[in-house]
């Protein structure tokens, strides 16, 4: 498959509170760069300012200049992590009691990481509440951290992953979705672009640009066609993609359909279905996933 323009990755706070991204980056990368086996994968990206924070709503633009790698995160990327950063997120090196988390240092998205208190148990898949990203705390256990929050601050304790950015690990069933310039690596549930079937009947299966499907909470269930700035605006089984590689849109990026390989069929005009990885690229679980795009876009 040709390059696509994938639009690149924002995590930012409450579904509910869907804010563009700032700095927005356009993101130039192939299945080949991007795809990794569904446990595993990283990358980069940019965001901007959110109140409450916790929640993965993704997303991205058609405008700017070309990431040089692949994209995904929560802050603008003009900003220095690593000058503020006062800990590391894959070693944990913080005190005893403490865990560390990305946070926002002037009281908004997250910008910095630094250490918290761990004031819960909260386990994997258990309920939590997160307190804002000035605090950046939560009731999750040193392992966890409160994720896809409400605006009423209640989310999900999520699991960090382990190993390193280049070797990133989760539990099977889990893809390591990094963002942030590596400040937030969590492990989120994969899942089947073409079957949809993530268990939470908020969430649907969306691209990570880490190299995995993972679920994540859809913010505005935008039908296929119309103009999207973030990945998961879009109906369960479309992709957020950009304006050039589709026959009609009336924004920088719009709704795309994921297509079945084994069964090539799209609904848009002038669209065909496209490996969505390069040959002999795609992880075996997803072999058949295909993108509805312009023929040789």
């Amino acid at each position: 498959m040709k390059t696509l323009r994938l639009l690149s990755l924002c995590l930012v706070g409450s579904a509910l509170t869907l804010s563009a991204c700032g700095d927005k980056v356009d993101t130039q990368t192939t299945a080949a760069t991007t795809a990794t086996n569904t446990s595993n994968g990283s990358a980069d990206t940019d965001n901007e300012d959110t109140e409450t924070g916790g929640a993965s709503d993704f997303g991205g633009d058609g405008d700017g200049d070309p990431a040089t790698t692949t994209s995904a995160g929560f802050v603008p990327t003009d900003g220095d992590m690593a000058s503020i950063a006062e800990c590391d997120p894959w070693t944990q090196d913080c005190p005893e009691g403490e865990k560390c988390v990305a946070y926002g240092s002037t009281g908004g998205g997250w910008d910095a990481n630094k250490c918290v208190p761990i004031n819960g148990e909260g386990t994997q898949g258990e309920p939590c509440t997160y307190d804002g990203t000035a605090a950046s705390t939560d009731d999750c256990n040193a392992d966890t951290w409160c994720w896809n929050v409400s605006e009423e601050g209640v989310g999900v304790c999520t699991s960090f992953c382990t190993g390193s950015p280049d070797d990133p690990i989760c539990e099977p069933g889990f893809g390591c979705s990094i963002a942030n310039e590596g400040s937030i690596t969590l492990c989120l549930l994969n899942c089947d672009p073409l079957l949809q079937d993530c268990p939470s009947a908020t969430d649907s299966c969306f691209y990570d640009f880490s190299g995995n499907f993972v679920c994540a909470f859809f913010t505005q269930n935008l039908p296929t066609g119309e103009p999207c700035g973030f990945i998961n605006d879009c109906i369960g089984g479309d992709i957020c993609l950009g304006a050039e590689v589709l026959p009609s849109c009336a924004g920088a990026s719009c709704c795309a359909e994921f297509c079945d390989l084994t069964d090539p069929t799209c609904t848009v005009g002038g669209t065909e279905c496209t490996p969505f990885f390069e040959d002999g690229t795609a992880p075996p679980d997803y072999v058949d996933v295909g993108v509805c795009i312009i023929p040789g876009a």
